[in-house]
This record gives structure tokens, C-alpha cells and sequence, in this order.
């Protein structure tokens, strides 16, 4: 591993504390102990708890500087750079856990296999068809499956998993990408357009807010993707 990469894995866990720490200690900390933000703006604001931010913000900067980076230099297809643009150091953490330590595949390589083959030599024509193939599947299983989404969020805490249902679709199924008419048939490729169709209207429903799993599974629209999910699995197989 470079030591780019090791400090950006350092700084992920920074920036993941940090938020947490501003956005959810600091305010039970002003709510709970009277007096305490006599202390965070002591001395003029210099004193040991404003300065240990400051550091942390440093690092906090970097990560958000590295997953730009990483975007535009592996992912610059991909619509990742508008949450890290808005919403930065919140979403960092995000994007960099997708792109590096889960591995989904990066955008630019989906949207030019024949670089990916030129390039890499280890994945051939029919292996990629057969990997685009499988990655849209696997994410029709995810969303059949209530006990596979429970289990993803417990393996993974601080993943948001009704998100990632909806993020992990829109990475692998790309509707005008031509890898998809060799790796589904037309009739299949109808499915997967009723289940995207199906997809986009419960997400423009839900205004970009959606709720922690456990309760996503209980509203009607999971329900309707959910079943969606099954009938296209069968009807695919």
C-alpha cells in the first residue's frame, strides 16, 4: 500500500470520528453540561479543545482532497462528485468506503470495457459481460432479501443501507451502456427497465430522504421494490 493510500485510510476513520464528534457529541455536550461552551471559546478560541479541532480538520480536508482526487482520476463517470462537492467531509467517508474497501466497480471502467480489457489483461470480453451481469443481479437479490439487508447493516455499521440499495443499482445499471444489451437479452433488458423505472419513482417519492433500514423495511414503497425484486429474479432465471 502507498503512503498515500495508508494516510487516506488513516484520515477516513479521523473524518468519520470528526463528524460524528461535531454533530452529535458536541451538541449533547452544550445540552448536558452548563457552562461547557464557556470552555470551547476560552482564551479567544485558543485553547487545547479548538486546536485538537483544527488538527482534525486537517486531516478531515486531506480525505475529502483524496476521494476528489480518486474520483476524477478512477470514477469521473460516476454522479459521486455531487454529494462530495456538497456535502464533502460527510459524504467523504461515504464514497471512499464504496470505491476502496467495498471495491464497486468504478464508473469510467464501466462506461469503457474495451480500456479495462486494453489494460488489464486479466478480464476478457466474456468475463466482464459475465461481471456486469452477475453485479445487477446480485443487487436484485440484495433488494429481495430483508434478512440480507439487515445482516449487510450489521457487518457494516456505519453504512447506510437504504441508501445503498438505491446507490449500488445506480452503479452497476447504466441504461444506455452498450456492456448491457451483451449481457441480457431484450426481454430481460425490459425487466430491468420496469424495475429502474420502478426504482426512480419511489426515490423521487421519497425526496432524497430515506430512513435507517430497520424502518425502510416497513414502508410501503420497500414493500413494492421488494416484491418487484423477486418477480424480476424468476423472471430473469
Amino acid at each position: 500500500m502507498k503512503l498515500i493510500e495508508k494516510i487516506a485510510y488513516i484520515t477516513f476513520w479521523i473524518n468519520i470520528f470528526f463528524v460524528l464528534f461535531v454533530f452529535i457529541v458536541i451538541p449533547i455536550i452544550l445540552i448536558k453540561i452548563p457552562g461547557s461552551s464557556d470552555l470551547l471559546t476560552a482564551n479567544k478560541g485558543n485553547n487545547p479543545y479548538n486546536l485538537t479541532l483544527m488538527i482534525l480538520n486537517f486531516a478531515v480536508v486531506f480525505h475529502w482532497g483524496y476521494c476528489i482526487w480518486f474520483w476524477y482520476k478512477n470514477d469521473k463517470y460516476s454522479l459521486s462528485i455531487i454529494p462530495l462537492f456538497f456535502l464533502n467531509a460527510i459524504y467523504a467517508p461515504i464514497y471512499y468506503y464504496r470505491v476502496t474497501i467495498k471495491k464497486r466497480p468504478l464508473r469510467n471502467k464501466i462506461n469503457k470495457p474495451k480500456q479495462i480489457v486494453t489494460e488489464d489483461n486479466s478480464i476478457n470480453d466474456n468475463e466482464f459481460i459475465e461481471l456486469t451481469r452477475n453485479n445487477i443481479i446480485g443487487v436484485l437479490q440484495l433488494w429481495s432479501s430483508k434478512e440480507e439487508q439487515l445482516e449487510y447493516q450489521k457487518s457494516v455499521p456505519i453504512a447506510q443501507v437504504s441508501e445503498e440499495l438505491f446507490g449500488q443499482w445506480e452503479d452497476f445499471y447504466i441504461p444506455d451502456a452498450e456492456i448491457l444489451k451483451d449481457a441480457f437479452k431484450p426481454y430481460e433488458l425490459e425487466l430491468l427497465g420496469k424495475f429502474d423505472d420502478e426504482l426512480i419513482k419511489r426515490a423521487n417519492k421519497s425526496n432524497s430522504f430515506l430512513p435507517v433500514i430497520e424502518k425502510y423495511i416497513e414502508t410501503d414503497d420497500w414493500k413494492a421494490l421488494n416484491s418487484l425484486a423477486k418477480e424480476t429474479l424468476n423472471d430473469l432465471k
